[in-house]
């Protein structure tokens, strides 16, 4: 199977199985990724017993959408700083 290829893989993730497309060469990622999300829910089930699975996979879901909006931020401060950077740098080439 080449790298442009799309496998189906299956995911669970606390208990709930989850089928996914991907391409051949994301399995790895796509498998480190169900990993730490499947962590990260056994963790808090066992911390918040009293909390029903849909609450804990709520949480869990706010978690990696919080980390993923803080990387975005985080991205484009860092574009905006390399941009910055390249029109100073073109700016002292023209001078």
């Amino acid at each position: 199977m080449n790298d442009s290829e799309n496998i189906k893989m299956n995911l669970n993730i606390g208990g709930q199985r989850i089928t996914q497309t991907v391409p051949f060469r994301n399995q790895d990622f796509v498998r480190d990724v169900e990993k730490e999300v499947d962590r990260l829910y056994t963790a808090w089930r066992r911390e918040f017993a009293k909390k029903t699975d849909k609450e804990i996979l709520a949480m869990v879901a706010y978690q990696f959408a919080y980390f993923y909006c803080e990387l975005k931020d985080e991205y484009a401060k860092a574009a905006t700083l390399a941009d910055e950077c390249i029109l100073a740098a073109e700016q002292d080439q023209g001078s």
